[in-house]
């Protein structure tokens, strides 16, 4: 399925997308530190650091790209990563919905 997104701005800082893409907290930072300890990039997952700003942006489409690649179309391994995906599936939904009414 394609979704022309729609966003107000290129970047969005956490609390923000948070609330675009409503993943729990506990649930994101589990994700950047699964992504770290692959030794990855949080860049691959939508963050965005820019010198001289101490705030720290997301991508919003490159995030809502990393879910649906990573964590909701992946195998399930542990019985945590059950919960965790179902978290991110109904995010991921309910973003979707958002863009719809908005296409």
């Amino acid at each position: 399925m394609f979704y022309k997104f729609q966003f107000n701005k290129l970047w969005y800082p956490q609390e923000e997308i948070l609330k675009i893409i409503p993943i729990p907290r506990a649930t994101f930072y589990r994700m950047q530190d699964e992504l770290t300890e692959q030794g990855r990039e949080l860049a691959e997952m939508g963050k965005v650091k820019i010198k001289g700003v101490k705030e720290v942006l997301w991508d919003p489409v490159k995030l809502v790209q990393f879910l649906n690649n990573e964590k909701v179309n992946q195998p399930i391994k542990y019985d945590y990563e059950s919960k965790q995906r179902e978290e991110t599936r109904v995010a991921v939904g309910v973003f979707n919905e958002q863009q719809r009414k908005v296409n």
